[in-house]
């Protein structure tokens, strides 16, 4: 770095200057003899204006020009030192020299701007590995280790070029900005086209900021790809958690069905079909018959009764639309913990609910809905194993009319079922879950089933 003085003292430019660098730029086969170099200085605080300043090879200040990139959170000057340069006056501004692609000036000009274009991306990279460095040094980077298969490199990917675009903002304390960083992977990895208007909102991003964000996200499909891979590997992890759950010794004597095992399911529709858009756990019987079939104005509710008198509540229910008629489905699912074996007292309490359903006179001349009753527990007995052989059908049915149908499953045929329909997707990203990973999922979400110390215990007795 040249020294400078000033009234007899040597002034520290460190004070002032954050980085500087300096190349030969090539025109070619412009001229024998050095060609121009180009100078860039990075400065701590914000100068008037972004410009290329054109010199002579002494550095002597010649005619300025607008710097004419677009190089957000770089405040920076940019110099072109050669000797061609010595005779240029501003009459040749005012001539328009640089703007000719066939002069010195003008080609040196072109060459310099493409150059600095490359030189900040090769710096935001630079500056994205620092603050990433520190970031994991604070302890606040909401990732651990390396990606080792493709979806996590995306996503890390994607995450590093947004995180450090709005970094001056992150600010408080370290695990406020912990607190951020962990929101913005989850937006990224739920919602990315939504995260240029939400970070506007939360940060007031700057113009050029907002630009540049909203670029990332719409020139490349890696948004998109990020939050289907995000998805399919949540959902490889869950099902990992959830056999770990319901089959390992140490957790399916204690596994309980309201507080642990609806909650979790309430959030992972998809288990059961895709096409499920609403859930309601621990749901009467009275009220789930007016959520599918309704109640008219002013009609007083009704209680609905079992055919022995009794109430009845439902563990899970399930509801989809479809198709231009609007014809509707409801799911309800009867679970039993692990330590349960299905058999016909289970059985008949199912056929209790299906009952009540079928003779409710609002659903009599209803030909639009359909109800899928789900009898799911770990094991079955061999006489309900003699109820689904007999009636042949398969896919553990015992019943069905035509609008209501009854199954009995396991949990095994069930998570088999869910982890065919991912495989393809899992062999595309070479994604195999684990316990740690499962148990991160758990923590992540569904703390609020507590079921983390169970698969925890599962690594403790390993």
């Amino acid at each position: 770095m040249a020294e400078v003085w000033w009234c007899g003292e040597l002034l520290d430019l460190s004070e002032v200057i954050r980085h500087q660098y300096e190349e030969p730029l090539k025109l070619g086969s412009e001229a024998e003899g050095p060609g121009p170099v180009l100078r860039i200085v990075e400065w701590k605080t914000k100068p008037p204006r972004r410009e290329l300043l054109v010199c002579d090879a002494v550095g002597v200040h010649r005619i300025t020009l607008r710097a004419g990139i677009q190089a957000p959170d770089f405040d920076f000057t940019a110099y072109v030192l050669w000797d061609k340069f010595a005779g240029l006056t501003d009459h040749d501004m005012l001539e328009g020299e640089f703007e000719h692609s066939d002069s010195p000036l003008g080609r040196t000009v072109e060459a310099a701007r493409v150059r600095l274009r490359s030189y900040f991306r090769e710096r935001e990279r630079d500056r994205a590995k620092e603050l990433i460095a520190q970031w994991i040094e604070e302890g606040v980077y909401p990732y651990t280790g390396e990606p080792t298969v493709p979806v996590d490199v995306a996503e890390r990917e994607a995450f590093d070029s947004v995180a450090t675009l709005v970094s001056r903002h992150l600010q408080g304390s370290r695990q406020a900005r912990r607190t951020q960083l962990v929101l913005l992977r989850e937006a990224l990895r739920r919602q990315p086209h939504a995260m240029p208007k939400v970070l506007d909102e939360l940060f007031g991003l700057s113009g050029a900021q907002k630009e540049r964000l909203e670029d990332l996200v719409e020139r490349t499909p890696l948004t998109n790809l990020v939050a289907a891979n995000a998805q399919a590997v949540d959902r490889i992890d869950f099902l990992g958690m959830l056999r770990s759950l319901l089959f390992e010794p140490q957790s399916r004597t204690v596994m309980r069905e309201v507080d642990q095992l609806h909650r979790m399911l309430e959030k992972e529709l998809w288990v059961f079909g895709d096409e499920y858009a609403s859930a309601v756990s621990e749901v009467g019987l009275t009220e789930a018959l007016e959520r599918a079939l309704g109640r008219s104005p002013g009609v007083p509710r009704q209680q609905v009764r079992r055919a022995d008198g009794r109430g009845g509540r439902l563990d899970l229910m399930f509801s989809a639309v479809a198709g231009a008629g609007q014809n509707k489905r409801h799911l309800v699912v009867e679970l039993k913990r692990p330590s349960v074996t299905l058999a016909e007292k289970e059985v008949a309490q199912v056929r209790s609910y299906a009952f009540t359903v079928s003779k409710d006179e609002r659903y009599s001349h209803d030909d639009r809905t359909k109800w899928d009753f789900w009898l799911i527990g770990n094991t079955i007995d061999d006489v309900v194993r003699w109820m689904i052989e007999s009636y042949g059908e398969g896919s553990g049915l015992i019943q069905n009319d035509g609008r209501i149908s009854i199954r009995v499953v396991t949990w095994g045929e069930i998570l088999d079922a869910c982890e065919s329909q991912l495989k393809k997707q899992q062999e595309r990203l070479n994604y195999a879950s684990s316990q740690a990973r499962s148990a991160e999922y758990a923590k992540r979400a569904h703390a609020d089933a507590n079921v983390l110390h169970l698969l925890t215990s599962h690594n403790d007795t390993a």
